[in-house]
């Protein structure tokens, strides 16, 4: 698995395949690893480059605690894709797509297309016209900062995993994986921090004329899926799917349909 100094920090990344190049940004608690099925159905004819964000898989901690998250995750992908010399097609999955979202609109030049699954842009659901969305959402967080500061990450932790994956699932998990989720609380706290203030100064949507898709899950939460609502009517160049039976979590449990979603957009 090749890895890259980025300004001392030691970057994982996993890199295959040739041609047309494709980057994979994971969701929050997981790694490049979420994208297996994704990078073995594309390999043959695209080179895919599958990143472990700042703070998980074998990527190290964010420590630079007094910057702006996003500059840090943006500065690590653009090492990544430094050696990239044409636009490349961007995938990023709930935080992953807050990443890729910040990349696209902070880098357009770079970007052929744009996918993205479930985005965590919490700042396009206004406090007081979208209040029954941003209240859901924002109380997760909330409870979560709560019990961080309390001493109670896992409590925090379980609470937001159980949002997004049903009751139970927290303590269904395999005790690795749980090990392996506590380790990034500190992470989190700032994660949530940006998914509601990253976007002071973004360029908006509308400015964006490269192909992208929304992609979402029918049975996810009402939080992410006004999101994507408030987004299929701002892009210029778009299209939505809505996955069957697929709550936010969709390209871990039903990787097969979302994986051939992305092949058919990327392919045209």
């Amino acid at each position: 698995m090749p890895t890259l100094n980025c300004d001392g920090v030691t970057v994982n990344f996993h890199d295959v395949g040739s041609g047309e190049p494709i980057v994979l940004i994971h969701c929050s608690s997981s790694s490049h690893r979420q994208w297996r099925g994704l990078w073995e159905l594309l390999q043959d004819d695209y080179r895919v480059v599958a990143v472990d964000m700042l703070g998980w898989g074998g990527t190290d901690a964010w420590t630079n605690t007094e910057g702006f998250l996003l500059d840090d995750e943006i500065a690590l992908l653009n090492a990544i894709t430094k050696d990239i010399d044409s636009e490349f097609h961007l995938v990023g999955h709930s935080y992953g797509g807050t990443i890729a979202n910040h990349l696209a609109m902070t880098s357009p030049e770079k970007i052929k297309s744009l996918t993205l699954i479930e985005p965590m842009l919490g700042w396009f659901l206004d406090p007081e016209t979208e209040s029954a969305a941003y209240n859901e959402i924002r109380n997760v967080a909330e409870f979560f900062w709560d019990c961080v500061a309390a001493g109670k990450s896992e409590e925090g932790i379980q609470h937001y995993f159980d949002y997004w994956n049903g009751p139970g699932a927290w303590e269904s998990l395999d005790e690795n994986l749980v090990a392996y989720v506590l380790t990034g609380a500190q992470k989190n706290v700032h994660e949530f921090e940006v998914i509601f203030g990253g976007g002071e100064g973004l360029a908006l949507p509308e400015t964006f004329n490269k192909p992208t898709l929304l992609v979402g899950g029918k049975k996810s939460k009402k939080p992410t899926l006004r999101v994507l609502e408030i987004l299929e009517n701002r892009f210029p160049d778009v299209r939505k799917r809505l996955i069957d039976g697929a709550g936010h979590m969709s390209p871990i449990t039903h990787s097969d349909q979302i994986n051939k979603v992305i092949q058919k957009f990327i392919v045209g």
